[in-house]
């Protein structure tokens, strides 16, 4: 039972989860999922990915928001980086149903962190860092700092770009381990705005008791959830961004 699949950053493309959980459900055999944010935003179908995401059938060990949930529910954008950002997530806010807005609001987790001891391992799900759980990068710099220390894995979301870090911190309780604690730190990438020059629909799978890791990425329809975007008053930028994965 120590199986799970992670998903992140599906920022409301359908095409690209349904791709996801088609190719998971085909190769892997897992017990429970985490969603580490931003579901929703700059993709156009934020209402059919919730929906989408309601009648996924497995234990969800984490659903948190990021900083595109909480920037819709407490209305700030300033940290959007750019004036179209803030357009897009305008658009998700006047096109969002109430349904699914009140799925937002009662099923994840709005601290942006989760910690879960799941299979006797110490857990964090969080979408950015513990620095700044919505909008901090998980950098190297970031993974020095030992209130890490006490997980064995930190998953992180946000980046939008596939990681895997083992971090060796001191520990004096660690003697039969030469005085060294192991975190592993993993971003499974984004399944539907790739940042790592993969356009694919990207997510993972932990098989914990066997320590296997396993970065999938998946085609899917790229045209079609680009042709979303002909008629809608958005930047071309989120259009075009998808076919190269930038």
């Amino acid at each position: 039972m120590a199986k799970l699949i992670i998903l992140s950053d599906i920022h409301a493309n359908l095409s690209a989860l349904k791709a996801v959980i088609e190719n998971c459900s085909s190769k892997y055999k897992y017990e429970h999922i985490a969603i580490l944010g931003d579901i929703i935003n700059y993709g156009l179908s934020p209402n059919e990915v919730i929906d989408f995401i309601k009648n996924i059938n497995t234990p969800v060990l984490a659903n948190l928001f990021g900083n595109h949930e909480k920037a819709l529910f407490d209305g700030d954008s300033t940290r959007f980086s750019t004036d179209r950002g803030r357009k897009v997530l305008d658009f998700t806010r006047k096109c969002i149903l109430k349904e699914a807005y009140d799925y937002l609001a009662t099923n994840l987790s709005s601290s942006g962190f989760k910690e879960v001891i799941f299979e006797n391992k110490n857990m964090l799900f969080v979408h950015g860092s513990l620095s700044d759980p919505f909008w901090g990068k998980m950098t190297e710099e970031e993974m020095k700092n030992t209130v890490y220390a006490k997980y064995d894995y930190v998953i992180s979301g946000h980046s939008h770009i596939p990681n895997f870090t083992e971090v060796f911190y001191e520990d004096k309780s660690m003697y039969e381990y030469r005085n060294k604690k192991r975190t592993v730190f993993i971003n499974p990438g984004s399944v539907g705005q790739p940042r790592n020059h993969n356009p694919r629909a990207q997510y993972l799978f932990i098989d914990l008791e066997n320590e296997i890791f396993h970065f999938n990425s998946v085609a899917y329809d790229v045209e079609y959830e680009q042709s979303l975007y002909d008629n809608v008053d958005i930047d071309i930028f989120y259009k075009t961004r998808l076919k190269n994965g930038i």
